[in-house]
């Protein structure tokens, strides 16, 4: 009778007994895997993970460009303390009604309604704050 062969592959540093199959299985996975870094190595392709080290991973050195960059936030802070600095000098009734149409997110029509004042009138002054704001932050 004919000997039977034993098939072992290497986990974890130890030999485990295998079918054939799964051991031809086996390294031709392991095969393709190489036949496929060998090209990506050709193509000039570059992995993250060649970055890891013991403290981070090469994952963590790709930037996140959906998140707001740290320049913006800080301008965007500092514009509004600006601004907040600058409505502060605007009278109570002008103060108002900007809280009402940017703040509040009501219409023209509806701080007419609330007021009492023609909406005309209210458009004028909001063109007027405004102007007066944009002369304020510009300072």
């Amino acid at each position: 009778m004919a000997e039977r062969k034993e098939y072992y592959i290497k986990i974890q540093g130890q030999l485990v007994p295998v079918t054939e199959e799964i051991y031809l299985t086996y390294y031709r996975m392991k095969r393709r895997e190489l036949h496929l870094e060998e090209k990506d190595s050709a193509h000039g392709v570059f992995y993250y993970s060649a970055l890891d080290t013991e403290e981070t991973t090469g994952e963590d050195a790709i930037p996140d460009l959906t998140s707001p960059r740290v320049e913006e936030v800080a301008v965007d802070k500092l514009l509004a303390e600006k601004l907040h600095q600058c409505l502060k000098q605007l009278t109570k009734e002008e103060q108002e009604l900007i809280f009402m149409l940017f703040f509040q997110n009501k219409s023209e029509h509806e701080v007419s309604k609330k007021t009492g004042i023609a909406q005309k009138t209210i458009h004028n002054r909001k063109a007027r704050i405004l102007t007066r704001l944009k002369k304020l932050m510009e300072k």
